[in-house]
């Protein structure tokens, strides 16, 4: 019979193996350079894994969402989320490719509050099998809102948070930005801003963030998102 000092032991040798190749287990919480404070769990993810400090890849588990039904009022909340608390002001962008296997799996970038007050910037798998940008707003009951169809299996995403307004946008290369909502979300704390893997119909999906970046600073531009 293992001992626990044994027990741990044996962890802190597989947690040194997994920090020798850049990687982390599934416990604990990662820290990624450039975003401001330290990072938390809202859900904890069925694993995660953090490349070379800056490649953050979430596995979301069956089932998972976040949504809250506008016809029946029932909540979905058990989605994966990865947060931290932003400035006042902010520009925060990553790309994201997602294995898409069941509709509405996807990769977001998560605004959030509580249950009820919250929204996401997705990238989504519609029901007809398409790669597809989708934003919610959640003020008690969720909106939900398709946009575009993108070929392939990754985008870009940015927010930009200015106080309680919030403008959404996606980009195909990174550079060249295209704006798809501006919205007002305000609730009883903080809105937290981080990172969302779900498969609300699946057995599961993965999203890998990469490219993340961090701006303290009111957008110059909000049409063109720089």
């Amino acid at each position: 019979m293992i001992g626990i000092k044994n027990v741990g032991y044996a962890g802190l040798i597989v947690n040194f193996l997994l920090s020798a190749v850049g990687l982390t287990s599934a416990q604990g919480t990662p820290q990624i350079a450039g975003l401001p404070g330290s990072l938390s769990w809202h859900n904890p993810p069925l694993d995660y894994r953090l490349e070379n400090g800056s490649v953050l890849t979430i596995s979301s588990g069956a089932k998972t969402d976040w949504f809250v039904d506008p016809f029946d009022g029932t909540v979905a909340k058990s989605a994966p989320i990865l947060s931290f608390v932003p400035g006042d002001s902010y520009v925060f962008s990553t790309k994201v490719q997602v294995r898409f296997t069941s509709k509405w799996d996807a990769g977001a970038l998560m605004l959030w509050a509580d249950d009820y007050h919250w929204a996401k910037l997705s990238f989504e798998l519609s029901p007809d099998k398409r790669p597809t940008m989708v934003t919610v707003v959640t003020r008690g009951l969720s909106d939900d809102c398709n946009s575009v169809p993108l070929p392939g299996d990754a985008v870009y995403l940015q927010i930009a948070g200015t106080h309680s307004t919030y403008v959404f946008y996606y980009s195909t290369d990174g550079s060249s930005w295209k704006i798809i909502r501006t919205f007002n979300l305000t609730a009883p704390g903080a809105v937290l801003v981080g990172f969302e893997s779900q498969s609300p119909a699946g057995t599961g999906s993965k999203a890998v963030f990469s490219e993340i970046r961090y701006a303290p600073k009111k957008i110059a531009n909000v049409y063109t998102g720089k």
